[in-house]
């Protein structure tokens, strides 16, 4: 693969000429006047369903965490075999009932999994409840027994990474892949993500690092690229930096990539980003490779995608943007800083090779496009692989859609180009 690879995934027989936004299909065809007084903000249904969701709180977080007590592995055989039926429903009911999302084009599984997930968009949601959800991918990837070492961080007290040891015991250094994982900085943890990133160390061969980030609006942004820094400068004592992988989900792929930023610039821009928080730390190597999973790399501008894709993205929807632009200013300690956090403002000269993996039709394209676009006028040698019709971080859904498995051997097979280590 070449420096300025495009990737397109796409049905046999199709062309890869984008599929433009008016051409898709919003809310299950279904007219404005009907969906809207559900989905616009601040129209009149949509204020009775926040009030209504408010006064059922307490009972949403005691069913929340009723569901949490349940075993992974149980957890997941119910929801399998609940899909399972789902999607057997779907491949008998007529098309015109069964198949209502965003393109005839999708498959059967994007249509079942797009008609549960849209109603999502449909309820309030708050910091609490995108917390919670993502703890709970453990249900998507139950987290298999393999020995664990948990690394307390000596920078940050109450930080606690851990690194699995998925390859067996040898004198030569392990393969790494370095997991970060995304919820917008304001969401996400090591034990939510831990059968997920096992999930990727299988494919690949290699232990699993998940790093242990701090979250806003509690901190700032800056300070989860700094864990971030902080852990890999650890890891590289115990594994050459050719040896190590790092995977972004989201927000965690701009952490990634803004920390590889720091490492590869002078002690100057390290001292302006680090600020007080001593002591310093010194440059460090890149990556054997950098892996986003629609990172997201903008943290100041709200791009098209950004302003015209929720009402077609599966999951950062409506309620996620209403959620998240009242908080944006406070995410780094002002509006003057983002700009300082977002890694599309700085320079991507001599940053180990980047795929970036994004639906063509998620609220990122925009921006991870740019970032495509200013890794090749770089120099860096990046793949930019885009698939249509599927929601942001569509790369977690394997148990449910081929599509995303089909990327996820796309990404492996990236993965082991990396050098001589990882073939």
């Amino acid at each position: 693969m070449g420096h300025s690879d495009v990737l397109s995934g796409r049905k046999r027989g199709t062309t890869a000429k984008p599929v433009e936004a008016s051409s898709l299909r919003a809310n299950f065809g279904a007219p404005d006047w009907l969906v809207g007084p559900f989905v616009n903000e601040g129209a009149f249904v949509r204020r009775v369903i926040a009030a209504i969701h408010a006064c059922s709180m307490p009972f949403v977080k005691v069913a929340c965490k009723s569901v949490s007590l349940v075993p992974c592995d149980l957890k997941n055989q119910i929801m399998m075999m609940c899909w399972q039926l789902w999607l057997a429903l779907h491949e008998i009911l007529p098309a015109c009932i069964a198949r209502r999302g965003l393109s005839d084009d999708m498959s059967v599984e994007q249509h079942a999994l797009y008609n549960v997930l849209w109603w999502s968009r449909m309820m309030p949601t708050d910091v609490w409840m995108c917390r919670w959800a993502l703890s709970e991918l453990g249900g998507l990837f139950p987290p298999r027994e393999v020995p664990n070492e948990w690394i307390e961080s000596v920078h940050t007290p109450g930080l606690c990474s851990c690194y699995m040891h998925l390859t067996p015991p040898s004198e030569t250094n392990p393969k790494c892949l370095v997991w970060a994982y995304g919820g917008a900085f304001v969401a996400g943890d090591v034990n939510g993500q831990r059968g997920l990133a096992q999930h990727y160390g299988r494919l690949l061969g290699c232990d699993v690092f998940v790093v242990h980030m701090r979250l806003c609006p509690e901190n700032q942004v800056q300070d989860a690229v700094i864990d971030l820094y902080r852990a890999y400068e650890w890891l590289l004592k115990k594994v050459p930096a050719e040896n190590i992988l790092m995977l972004g989900v989201s927000s965690g792929g701009g952490s990634i990539l803004r920390t590889l930023q720091l490492a590869a610039g002078d002690e100057a821009m390290r001292k302006e980003y680090f600020g007080e928080r001593r002591p310093l730390p010194p440059s460090l190597p890149q990556p054997a490779g950098v892996i986003g999973f629609g990172p997201f790399v903008d943290y100041a501008r709200l791009s098209n995608s950004i302003k015209e894709y929720p009402r077609f993205d599966w999951i950062v929807n409506q309620s996620i943007i209403e959620m998240m632009l009242p908080m944006k200013a406070t995410l780094a300690g002002g509006i003057e800083e983002l700009e300082m956090c977002s890694p599309i403002y700085h320079s991507m000269k001599g940053l180990a090779p980047v795929f970036i993996s994004v639906s063509e039709h998620e609220c990122l394209i925009d921006e991870d496009k740019e970032l495509f676009a200013k890794c090749k006028a770089a120099g860096v040698d990046v793949v930019l692989s885009t698939r249509p019709f599927m929601p942001h971080i569509f790369q977690l859904l394997s148990p449910f859609l081929p599509e995303a498995r089909e990327e996820e051997l796309r990404i492996c097979d990236w993965a082991r180009a990396r050098g001589g280590v990882w073939a």
